[in-house]
């Protein structure tokens, strides 16, 4: 898939819109998890910045914490 530059500025607009709902520090792995989120839910066709945003938060946060669960699980 090639990247418009109005693509470009959708993605950046979610991951702007995603920051505030930060969990942990800056080194926990969720902006990278969002933006992976964001990238793979514009491509599947969702075009939404504020849902983008909302929807890859979510994804994020919820691998987070099961990759934290799998963690403390063993």
């Amino acid at each position: 898939m090639i990247l418009t530059p109005k693509d470009f500025l959708i993605i950046d607009l979610a991951m702007q819109a995603a920051e505030p709902t930060r969990i942990g520090g800056p080194d926990d792995g969720h902006r990278e998890a969002v933006g992976k989120a964001v990238i793979r839910l514009y491509t599947a066709g969702m075009t939404d910045p504020t849902r983008l945003a909302d929807a890859a938060s979510t994804m994020a946060a919820t691998r987070l914490l099961d990759r934290r669960r799998g963690q403390h699980a063993g």
